[in-house]
């Protein structure tokens, strides 16, 4: 995953991802950020930015796993058709 954000002047920010508190990044006194790290999930994430202080939330984006393909993956996987 790549998080990037911008915002016209600097500020003091977190980058956290709900329920998962070990992923984490803050920048103090910066106008942009990147961040990125490799994820593994099978539900929807949220992703927050916050105050440093981790109180308040400035923007929240969530990224949907989408179902249907992880359904649809397993069906190909299951190479046998018999007909009687």
């Amino acid at each position: 995953m790549r998080a990037q954000w911008r915002a016209p002047k600097d500020e003091s920010l977190c980058l956290v991802i709900v329920d998962r508190p070990d992923i984490k990044r803050c920048w103090e006194n910066f106008s942009n950020g990147t961040y990125n790290v490799e994820l593994s999930f099978e539900r929807d994430l949220t992703v927050e930015l916050r105050d440093p202080q981790l109180r308040q939330v400035l923007v929240s984006e969530t990224i949907a796993v989408i179902k249907q393909a992880l359904q649809l993956r397993r069906k190909r996987r299951q190479p046998w058709n018999l007909l009687y």
